[in-house]
C-alpha cells in the first residue's frame, strides 16, 4: 500500500512561526468588549430612598400568619397584588364622610351634623359569578351578608338557585377528569370538580313553583273598598294628571299609594270632579259621616329581579342562605340575568300552565344606578367577570367612577373582553375615578377570596365586636 501521510519533520528543522495579533486588531477587540460591557451594564440611577424592597416571609421566625400575609406586599407578582387588594378593601371599610370637608355644592345642610358624617360609610358593591356559590365561597359570601358588610350584590342566575338548593341538599366533591358521558347517564351534573345530582334541581323546582304562583296573584290589580277616618282622608294627596284619580300620598295608609279612586260610598266618583275640589267633596261628605269608604283599584306588584330574590330569601328562612341574610339586612341582590339558569327553567315550564308573570328589569337598573349616584363614596369588589363585573362598573359610571376597586379573576385582556379587562380600561370609560388606585388579582377566587376576607372583613367584624364590648363597660 502506498503511504500518503506527510513526511516527518526533522528534529533540527526550524519551528513554525506563531500567529500574533496586530496592535490595530487588539485595539479593535478592546473597543468591541467595551461596547458590550456598556450595553450590558447600563449605568443605574440611584433608587429613591422610599422604594420598597422585595422580601418574603422568614419562617425561621415561627408560624405567624398575620406577619406572613403582611409580607405579601413585598413578595412580588400576584402576592403583592393580594396585599394591595387588602389595602383597598380596608380603605372601603374604614372610610367615613367625616374624613372629608363639607361641600355645600354637593351636600345638603343635614350632612353638616358631625354624627351623620361619622356614620356615613362607603357604599360597597359586591359582584360574584355563580361558581362562587357552587364552591365553598358561598359560606364566605354569606358571612359578609350576615354581618352587613356590603351595600349591594350583583350576581348571576346560578348563584340564586344554588344558594336555595344547598339549603336542602349538598353539592359533592368530584374530579375535573370525570367522564361527562357517564355522569349524564347517571343524572349527575359537573361544575369543575363538584357534582350536583339532578334531584337537587327537582327539589328546587318544587320549592319555587308555589312562590311563582303567589307572585302572579300579587301582580294582578284588585278592586276593593277601604274605609278611612276623617284624619286619614284629609291627609290624602291626589294626582289627576293621567285622566283618572290616583292617590299620590296617603301617609297613614301607604299601601293605598298609587291606587286609583273610582268612587266614594259606592256613589260619588271623584273622576267627575276637578282635582282642586276633591278635598271639598270629601269635607262635604264628612259633615254627616265620621269616616269615608273609598272604592279603589289597587295596582298589582310589578316584580323586578331583586324583588323576586328578596321574596325567595324571606321564604327560605334558613340562616345558611346568602339570600336569607340579604333579606334580613335589606341588602339588594341584583341579577339582570335571573332567567339564565334553573330559575328561568321553572319560569318557562310554569308559563304554560300559569302564563302572565312579568319580570321588570327596568326597576332594578334604576335602583342600582341611583344607589351609585347618591353614594358619597363607592367601592367595587368583583369576583369573576361577565355581566356581574360590567353591571357594577356601569352603575359607577353614573357617578364618574368608583373610588376603590378590587377585581379577582383569571381573565386576560388580549381578546378585548370586559371580563379580562384591567382596571385601567375601566378608568378610560369613567367607571373608576382617574385618581383611584384599583387592583386586579390574577387567580382563582375560590382560594384567594377567603384569604382576602381573613385580612379585611373578618377583622372589621372583630373590631366592631370590641367596640360593642367597650360600649357596655
Amino acid at each position: 500500500r502506498q503511504h500518503t501521510a506527510a513526511p516527518r519533520q526533522r528534529r533540527d528543522a526550524p519551528a513554525a512561526p506563531l500567529l500574533t495579533m496586530s496592535a490595530k486588531e487588539e485595539k479593535g477587540n478592546t473597543e468591541d468588549c467595551s461596547k458590550a460591557t456598556a450595553a450590558v451594564l447600563v449605568k443605574s440611577e440611584k433608587m429613591p430612598e422610599d422604594t420598597p424592597q422585595c422580601r418574603g416571609y422568614d419562617f425561621n421566625k415561627g408560624l405567624d400568619y398575620e406577619a406572613m400575609f403582611r409580607s405579601f406586599l413585598t413578595h412580588g407578582f400576584q402576592a403583592t397584588h393580594f396585599g394591595l387588594a387588602v389595602e383597598q378593601i380596608n380603605m372601603m371599610l374604614r372610610w367615613r364622610l367625616s374624613q372629608e370637608t363639607f361641600d355645600p355644592s354637593k351636600e345638603t345642610d343635614d350632612m353638616k351634623d358631625p354624627k351623620v358624617r361619622a356614620t356615613t360609610k362607603c357604599t360597597i358593591f359586591m359582584g360574584y359569578t355563580s361558581n362562587m356559590v357552587s364552591c365553598g365561597n358561598r359560606e364566605v359570601i354569606r358571612y359578609l351578608l350576615q354581618h352587613n358588610l356590603v351595600s349591594a350584590v350583583v350576581t348571576t342566575g346560578g348563584a340564586i338557585e344554588e344558594d336555595i338548593m344547598k339549603c336542602y341538599n349538598p353539592h359533592y366533591m368530584g374530579d375535573f377528569k370525570l367522564s361527562g358521558r357517564e355522569l349524564r347517564l347517571k343524572g349527575i351534573n359537573r361544575i369543575g370538580n363538584l357534582l350536583v345530582p339532578n334531584a337537587n334541581y327537582i327539589k328546587f323546582e318544587d320549592w319555587l313553583k308555589p312562590l311563582l304562583l303567589d307572585m302572579l296573584k300579587e301582580q294582578k290589580s284588585v278592586t276593593k273598598e277601604v274605609t278611612l277616618s276623617k284624619k286619614e282622608a284629609r291627609d290624602l294627596v291626589f294626582d289627576q294628571s293621567n285622566g283618572g284619580v290616583v292617590i299620590k300620598e296617603c301617609p297613614k295608609r301607604e299601601s293605598l299609594e298609587k291606587a286609583q279612586v273610582i268612587g266614594i260610598e259606592g256613589k260619588l266618583v271623584l273622576g267627575n270632579i276637578p282635582v282642586e275640589n276633591h278635598h271639598a267633596a270629601l269635607s262635604e261628605h264628612f259633615n254627616t259621616n265620621a269616616s269615608v269608604t273609598l272604592t279603589v283599584i289597587v295596582p298589582g306588584v310589578v316584580w323586578s329581579p331583586s324583588m323576586i330574590i328578596r321574596k325567595m330569601g324571606e321564604k327560605i328562612n334558613n340562616k345558611e342562605s346568602c339570600l336569607y341574610w340579604a333579606y334580613k339586612n335589606d341588602i339588594p341582590i341584583f341579577c339582570p340575568a335571573i332567567t339564565d339558569g334553573a330559575v328561568g327553567d321553572v319560569v318557562f315550564f310554569n308559563s304554560y300552565k300559569n302564563p302572565g308573570l312579568i319580570i321588570d328589569t327596568a326597576k332594578d337598573i334604576r335602583k342600582i344606578n341611583e344607589m351609585a349616584m347618591n353614594a358619597h363614596k363607592t367601592g367595587m369588589l368583583i369576583l369573576g367577570g361577565g355581566v356581574v363585573k360590567h353591571h357594577i362598573c356601569n352603575a359607577n359610571l353614573m357617578r364618574n367612577g368608583a373610588d376603590y376597586s378590587v377585581f379577582i379573576n383569571t381573565g386576560q385582556e388580549f381578546d378585548g373582553s370586559d371580563s379580562g379587562a384591567r382596571p385601567d380600561e375601566a378608568i378610560s370609560w369613567g367607571k373608576i375615578k382617574i385618581d383611584a388606585k384599583p387592583v386586579k388579582v390574577y387567580g382563582d377566587a375560590s382560594f384567594i377570596f377567603p384569604l382576602l376576607v381573613s385580612q379585611t372583613f373578618a377583622k372589621e367584624v372583630a373590631r366592631r365586636g370590641r367596640e360593642e364590648e367597650e360600649s357596655k363597660k
